[in-house]
């Protein structure tokens, strides 16, 4: 069985952090995923390739 994306990075942001609990690290992923998501349509609307960093 696969854990779930979420599950995963919370997790990860959680060990990371001293200062998160679940429900606040679960949200900031949530936020990073659909503001990646977002910004992955803007640039396939653009016709643009993701540059990196």
């Amino acid at each position: 069985m696969t854990t779930h994306w979420l599950i995963t990075f919370t997790d990860e942001l959680m060990r990371l952090t001293d200062d998160l609990d679940q429900e606040q690290a679960a949200e900031f992923v949530r936020k990073v995923y659909e503001a990646g998501r977002a910004a992955g349509r803007l640039e396939s609307a653009e016709g643009q390739e993701h540059s990196g960093w």
